[in-house]
């Protein structure tokens, strides 16, 4: 992902990050059978935190996300922005359903690592 598409994942990652989300992390799921090319996943505090979280986004990102699933119950929301899915979680959901862990092989960063530069396999 470059240009217009990798600037709003930086946005949405700096939109969250200022409302005090926790664990960032940027999951490249580009080249799998999922149509979308990253996960950006974050964690709230509770079910309040994480729809704050949600809230923000739909106020302050450029576009609207095509689907938003879960943000009224606030324990697992996903916004999907097409190039990009944002997956807010409450800690405990986060750890049980381990979304990082779903990926073997392919590459999960922490937030401040996606703007580096890919490293060549």
């Amino acid at each position: 992902m470059s240009g217009p598409e990798r600037d709003l994942l930086d946005r949405a990652a700096q939109i969250i990050e200022a409302k005090k989300a926790a664990r960032l992390t940027v999951i490249d799921v580009g080249g799998s059978s999922i149509p979308t090319g990253y996960f950006l996943v974050a964690s709230g505090e509770n079910p309040v935190h994480v729809r704050a979280l949600g809230n923000e986004l739909l106020a302050k990102m450029p576009l609207a996300p095509r689907h938003v699933e879960g943000l009224r119950e606030g324990r697992w929301a996903l916004l999907d922005y097409g190039d990009f899915i944002v997956h807010l979680f409450h800690d405990e959901v986060r750890a049980f359903y381990d979304i990082e862990g779903l990926w073997p092989g392919h590459q999960v960063v922490p937030w401040p690592g996606l703007r580096s530069p890919r490293p060549s396999l």
